[in-house]
């Protein structure tokens, strides 16, 4: 995998910032990805991510506000797909 730029990173936040209005598990975890990039530079980089409105303490806390969504997103799809059930019908059962 090639490391990617600052830039990349940047628009790779903006780009998937909307996951909860979408309703996206792949975006927020595409965003998780590019906040985990973003904190992993070296400090230097970072701040200069700050004049871009971006700040490490910014996107710590937006990493961990998308990976609670996406934790409560797979609970939720868990839950729905426990109690649900296929049923097959059979000419027994008086289906045409």
């Amino acid at each position: 995998m090639a490391a990617a730029t600052l830039d990349e990173i940047l628009d790779s936040l903006n780009d998937y910032s909307d996951y909860e209005e979408v309703d996206s598990l792949a975006r927020a975890r595409s965003f998780v990805t590019a906040a985990r990039r973003f904190l992993a530079l070296p400090s230097a980089s970072a701040e200069q991510g700050s004049s871009s409105s971006y700040s490490v303490g910014e996107v710590s806390a937006q990493l961990r506000s998308a990976q609670a969504w996406i934790a409560r997103k797979l609970a939720s799809a868990s839950t729905t797909s426990a109690g649900s059930s296929v049923r097959v019908l059979s000419t027994a059962e008086g289906f045409r």
